[in-house]
């Protein structure tokens, strides 16, 4: 049978009747399955990367600002975090949608600030210092674009001359990953 004899049989015949193709109903059973998959819910499995920051010591009188730029070519949905060390408490959070670069669409502020009174209690003992550790986590969804992001930590302090910024620390990858570079989990 010649490809034209075969090609009218196909079309002649039911979908059920079909031995070389999928029929319709096992597509409509596809197409629904991916959709549920891909619908967006509180707790969803994503791609997730995470920049972090080294511990920093906190000292009084100090501000924390942490803050991402988008730098990829679709939308990167970020949570900027400070974390307490000693304690792992969450200090403070913030969700942002970055567009990407060149967008018409306006730009939310990027950055995440804290005080180290918001920290917590800091010490002038040097053996057992207060620490907190800048966090951005990279989301997105199973079936959306890469997104990539960059984030830097600065650290002013206030006095006569007014704010100045006595260090800025660049967050580095911190997520382990399987050999294929895509670690995945549940995600809020």
């Amino acid at each position: 049978m010649d490809h034209r004899q075969k090609a009218a049989t196909l079309l002649d015949s039911e979908p059920s009747e079909t031995a070389d193709g999928p029929d319709m109903k096992s597509l409509v059973c596809c197409v629904v399955l991916l959709a549920l998959a891909s619908r967006s819910s509180s707790a969803r499995v994503a791609v997730v990367f995470r920049l972090a920051s080294p511990p920093i010591p906190v000292e009084a009188g100090q501000s924390f600002s942490l803050c991402a730029a988008n730098v990829g070519t679709a939308s990167a949905d970020l949570t900027l975090q400070f974390i307490n060390v000693r304690t792992g408490t969450i200090v403070a959070s913030r969700d942002v949608i970055l567009p990407p670069p060149g967008s018409a669409a306006g730009t939310p502020d990027p950055c995440l600030q804290t005080t180290a009174d918001a920290i917590g209690p800091t010490t002038s003992s040097h053996s057992n210092p207060t620490l907190v550790v800048g966090l951005v986590v990279i989301k997105k969804g199973l079936f959306s674009r890469a997104a990539a992001a960059t984030a830097s930590l600065q650290v002013t302090v206030t006095d006569s001359g007014g704010s100045r910024i006595i260090a800025s620390i660049p967050l580095h990858l911190a997520t382990l990953t399987n050999g294929r570079n895509t670690p995945i989990e549940h995600v809020k």
